[in-house]
């Protein structure tokens, strides 16, 4: 017997391969768009940084490896940084001046 002209099992089997190499395509181009972005925030960092004596200290710190744990001027960053990390900060009265529902009952029933 001869076998359709468009056979289903083949025609979807080309249409999971297609799929596939969408799927492949997508994704490296995804991860491609992450990577350049990626660059690009490194290098606000980087001025951001030169403003930054504390992110200075801690990044040469950590340049100099575990000779660091040995200075002075290490652990004063890094007490500062966890200072800084750790501590709660009120939130701003701007922000707390929400206005609410009043809760007074109305005259008007």
């Amino acid at each position: 017997m001869r076998r359709p002209a468009l056979d289903i099992g083949t025609a979807g089997r080309a249409v999971g391969f297609v799929a596939l190499a969408a799927t492949i395509v997508a994704t490296a181009v995804h991860f491609r768009h992450d990577q350049i972005g990626a660059g690009g925030r490194v290098g606000s960092a980087a001025t951001s940084m030169q403003s930054n004596p504390l992110a200075r200290e801690l990044a040469r710190c950590q340049a100099i490896g575990m000779a660091a744990k040995d200075e002075a001027a290490c652990e004063a960053a890094w007490s500062e940084n966890r200072r800084r990390f750790f501590t709660y900060r009120q939130p701003m009265e701007a922000s707390s001046a929400v206005t609410r529902p009043s809760t007074t009952p109305t005259a008007d029933r």
